[in-house]
């Protein structure tokens, strides 16, 4: 049921967003839309099927700090 509940809030998302964007042959934002869109609706889809899925906080951590050599130090 929570599934369903989500494919159906992208749907309504992507129908109002879609429409314009190919109206005006905004290509580019369209692969790119599509591209964030898709991986987010991936994650709810899982998160609502009570699938555990890993922190997307992992993996911004590790792009700043190890690969950006980005760090903080807390006070």
């Amino acid at each position: 049921m929570k599934v369903l509940l989500v494919i159906i809030a992208f749907c309504g998302i992507a129908g109002m967003d879609l429409p314009d964007m190919i109206k005006n042959k905004q290509w580019r934002n369209l692969a790119i839309y599509s591209a964030i869109f898709l991986s987010v609706l991936t994650f709810g889809v899982l998160v609502a099927s009570d699938i555990k899925v890993p922190s997307p906080i992992k993996a911004i951590q590790v792009i700043y700090r190890d690969i950006l050599g980005l760090s903080f130090k807390a006070s």
